[in-house]
C-alpha cells in the first residue's frame, strides 16, 4: 500500500441499523447524489436515448460524457470522501504501467450508510451494463452493444480498482470470492426444506 491510506476499509458497520437513514442525516449528501446520479443518468440516457435525440452520434456523445463524468468523479472524489479509498495508475519512464491502491487507516471516520450506498452503486452499475450488453447482442443491435460494453468497461474498471484497494492482490480477491460463493451455496443447501415424508405402504 502507498502512504496516506494503509489499512483495509470495511463495507458497513455490523452494529448499525440495516435500514437507510434520512437523506439529510448523511455527512456528504451532494457527494452521494453525484456518486449515484451520473451512472443513473448514463443508464437512463442509454435506455431512453431515442426519446430525446434522433442522431446516434449525439446519443453516443451524451452517454460517453455521462460515463466519463461518472468514471472521473467516482475514481477521484467519491471513493476518497465516502469510503476512504483511492486508486490510480501511471506509466514510468521505461513505459511500464503501475497501479497504486490505497485505503484509509481510520475507517470509523466514514459513515456506514454512505459506505453501503457507495458499494451498492459501484456493484450495481457494471451488472446493469452487462445486462444491456447481452440484450443488445441478442437483439442484433451491434452499435448499441459497443456503447453498453463501453459502460460496462468503465464501471467495471472502477469496481476492480476499489476491490483491489481492499485486497492486496488479485489472488486474495479470488480467494475471497471463492469463499463467498461456497458459503452462499452452503447456505442455500442448508435452507432447502426437506423432502416430503411418504407414508410406508402396508402390504
Amino acid at each position: 500500500m502507498a502512504s496516506g491510506f494503509d489499512s483495509a476499509p470495511i463495507f458497513g458497520d455490523d452494529t448499525s441499523s440495516s435500514s437507510f437513514r434520512n437523506f439529510k442525516s448523511l455527512r456528504n449528501p451532494p457527494i452521494v447524489v453525484a456518486h449515484t446520479g451520473f451512472r443513473t443518468a448514463a443508464i437512463l440516457s442509454y435506455v431512453f436515448a431515442n426519446l430525446f435525440f434522433d442522431s446516434f452520434i449525439v446519443q453516443f456523445l451524451v452517454i460517453l460524457f455521462l460515463l466519463s463524468a461518472d468514471f472521473w468523479f467516482v475514481k477521484n472524489v467519491t471513493g476518497r470522501l465516502l469510503v476512504g479509498l483511492r486508486w490510480w495508475n501511471f506509466v514510468d519512464g521505461e513505459g511500464r504501467n503501475h497501479w497504486k491502491f490505497e485505503c484509509s487507516k481510520e475507517p470509523e471516520r466514514y459513515d456506514a450508510t454512505e459506505r453501503r450506498i457507495f458499494w451498492f452503486a459501484l456493484i450495481l452499475g457494471p451488472a446493469l451494463w452487462f445486462m444491456l450488453v447481452v440484450i443488445a447482442f441478442l437483439t442484433f443491435k451491434w452499435e448499441w452493444m459497443v456503447v453498453a460494453f463501453l459502460g460496462f468497461a468503465m464501471n467495471g474498471l472502477n469496481l476492480y480498482g476499489y476491490l483491489r484497494c481492499k485486497w492486496n492482490s488479485t489472488e486474495e480477491l479470488t480467494n475471497y470470492l471463492s469463499r463467498l460463493a461456497f458459503v452462499s451455496m452452503l447456505t442455500r443447501s442448508t435452507n432447502q426444506p426437506p423432502p416430503p415424508h411418504r407414508p410406508t405402504e402396508v402390504a
